[in-house]
């Protein structure tokens, strides 16, 4: 595929004083797709490689959510008390506060006291790049702990991203069939989706930071409640086919993904879970996993999508896959 300036410009910018770089490139256009992967050496090869994705399991997320509501199983605009009990009767923010990040809520689930033993473990093990802060932590009485500590107002809370928030919702959509979230959104990603090269948890590739020092892959667990907002892992195939399904109208009640739903930044409104560029019909998402970047997005009018994978963490993945998508189809 032949790309624009612009966005050669953003590849070289990439590649600039990194050694490794594996850059996956996924194209969706007339209903047909393209995967492009180059290596360290800028050649392009049919290696296909399995990416953490990290915050783009938030659109898996809020896709199962949509699903149980089209089935009259969650009620996107019911307060989270009515689906966890034992809480103080309060104010609680509904479902479709918690998928906007709008429920008040903070952007992570750390306080002063909790982020020391983080930070001597993450310091020991190499730094962020190396040590996913969410695994083990919060467990979930921690969580509901913070949900009962945590006293909100009844008003309109502005955009703050917040992995606390997409945590709770995605607790709450696993007990909807008793299997917790883990399992429920596996069965939905394979069965559902039909989706064979993604997947939660852990995969063996090798990431680099800042320094061009190696890095595993972040770890996760079973039991970890930040899973819902960043264990993802999937080809930037399987990720153009998630695209192509949320534009096929395949599956209706992904609509409701796509329709505004709250406030978000500056450009842009929110989805369920997805952010919806104002000036334009695009839905995107980035992911960032330690030692990993991803970015994909969407014209939902245009029908075509770029998903973009990079094993560096921190890196211009977003500023790559909106030169495409807007650029280049």
């Amino acid at each position: 595929m032949h790309f624009s300036t612009s966005t050669q410009k953003e590849i070289d910018s990439l590649y600039k004083n990194r050694k490794h770089i594996e850059l996956t490139i996924g194209v969706l256009k007339d209903g047909q797709k393209e995967i492009i992967h180059w290596g360290p050496d800028r050649k392009e090869s049919d290696e296909v490689l399995v990416y953490p994705v990290g915050s783009i399991c938030k659109p898996f997320t809020a896709s199962l959510l949509a699903k149980y509501i089209s089935e009259g199983k969650l009620d996107l605009n019911v307060p989270i008390n009515q689906y966890i009990s034992g809480l103080p009767e309060r104010y609680y923010p509904s479902l479709e506060k918690l998928a906007t990040h709008t429920s008040g809520y903070t952007t992570q689930p750390y306080t002063f006291w909790t982020t020391i033993p983080f930070f001597l473990k993450m310091n020991k093990e190499g730094g962020l790049f190396h040590t996913n802060p969410f695994r083990g932590y919060p467990t979930e009485e921690g969580m509901l702990k913070i949900i009962r500590d945590t006293v909100l107002q009844d008003k309109e809370y502005q955009f703050v991203y917040s992995n606390i928030g997409m945590s709770i919702l995605g607790y709450i959509v696993g007990q909807v069939n008793g299997e917790g979230f883990w399992d429920s959104l596996t069965h939905y990603i394979e069965n559902d989706l039909g989706l064979k090269n993604t997947l939660l948890g852990n995969v063996d590739l090798k990431g680099y930071d800042r320094k061009d020092q190696p890095c595993r892959c972040w770890q996760w667990e079973k039991e970890d409640v930040i899973a819902p907002a960043g264990a993802l892992n999937a080809t930037m195939e399987d990720l153009l086919d998630f695209a192509a399904i949320n534009l096929d109208g395949s599956r209706p009640y992904l609509d409701l993904c796509h329709s505004v739903h709250g406030p978000c930044e500056k450009n842009a409104d929110s989805g369920l879970a997805w952010r919806l560029e104002k000036d334009a019909p695009i839905s995107w998402h980035t992911g960032s996993a330690g030692a990993f970047s991803a970015w994909l997005g969407m014209n939902r009018e245009e029908k075509t999508a770029v998903a973009v994978g990079i094993n560096y963490g921190l890196v211009n993945a977003e500023q790559i896959g909106f030169s495409i998508l807007k650029n280049d189809l």
